[in-house]
């Protein structure tokens, strides 16, 4: 059963320069209990399209021109500003690349998380406490370390700690936007592996957001591609790494060593990704795919279905 549906999105950022076209028909649903991965690279509309999931679109100045996005049934773009209180934390919550965004430098972790379990589970302070320690310790956060303030801390235990404020709130959709950037690779592998387990523990669906194929790979049951503000590809991790079908998912792959190994070049793309000030007609990877033709640059392509999990927006598969 899916948790979340993401139906048609379509949305524009305001600024100083103009209007950018920054999420053009984005559609993808996620399962209860799932992990579900968000990879491309920088700037392709991500991170814009997971605040948009938590209804912070006003906040950023970020426009919904149309499109739905079902929470249970309930579409979030239409929530009350104290509907959209009760969602974000309760019910769906975020977990960020810089934790620090996240924590007050003026208060202790103890009272930010007291308060925040208590804002959005109506418990008493002493029931707080007791949920707060016992999630702090799920994620290898020891007790003493509830004690300190944010600058004492380093940037591997800060992340576990925001990783165990949202959990204690026991949301059923979290986001967790790059959270392993900041981290050394050995913290980073003990993170991941840590979220994953409690993921499963909590039954709670994430959504996981990351131009780190290898971390991808580790963390989610389904992908999907993200390219110019569309999602070009989605589909179970072994139909994306072993029958990827899309010609930038292709090439994205070729940049790395998803397979281990190491190699003396590794193969780029060319070209550069579109100006998103201006609406595209066609296929936004048009301009730099060796199988274009004419048809991908005046239209727009459509999904194809491969499987049940498995689906592609590109003309060349819909032709074959």
């Amino acid at each position: 059963m899916n948790i979340l549906e993401v139906k048609n999105l379509v949305s524009q950022l305001n600024t100083e320069d103009g209007v950018l076209h920054i999420i053009n028909d984005v559609s993808f649903a996620v399962k209860e209990d799932e992990c579900f991965g968000i990879i491309g690279e920088s700037g392709c509309g991500k991170t814009m399209t997971s605040m948009s999931i938590l209804g912070y679109s006003d906040r950023i100045g970020l426009k919904a021109v149309s499109g739905e996005i079902l929470f249970k049934g309930e579409d979030v773009l239409k929530f009350s500003k104290k509907r959209l209180r009760e969602y974000n934390g309760k019910e769906a919550a975020i977990i960020l690349q810089d934790p620090m965004q996240a924590l007050d430098p003026l208060f202790t972790i103890k009272d930010q998380m007291i308060e925040t379990i208590r804002r959005h589970q109506k418990v008493s302070k002493k029931e707080a406490e007791k949920i707060m320690i016992e999630t702090a310790e799920s994620l290898s956060v020891a007790k003493e370390k509830l004690n300190c303030y944010p600058h004492q801390l380093s940037g591997g235990m800060l992340q576990r700690i925001v990783g165990a404020m949202v959990l204690s709130c026991r949301p059923k959709l979290i986001i967790a936007d790059e959270p392993t950037t900041a981290l050394d690779v050995t913290i980073q592998l003990q993170y991941l592996k840590l979220l994953k387990r409690l993921q499963k523990e909590y039954h709670t669906a994430l959504i996981f957001i990351s131009h780190d194929i290898k971390v991808i790979s580790m963390m989610c049951d389904r992908i999907a591609v993200m390219y110019a503000g569309e999602i070009v590809e989605t589909g179970t991790r072994d139909d994306l790494f072993y029958h990827p079908k899309h010609p930038y998912t292709q090439a994205l792959f070729k940049a790395t060593n998803i397979d281990g190994n190491i190699r003396e070049r590794y193969e780029t793309i060319d070209g550069a990704p579109p100006n998103l000030k201006e609406e595209i007609a066609g296929c936004p990877f048009a301009e730099r795919c060796q199988y274009a033709t004419d048809a991908c640059i005046s239209g727009k392509p459509e999904v194809v279905k491969i499987n049940d999990e498995h689906t592609v927006k590109c003309r060349r598969i819909a032709d074959e």
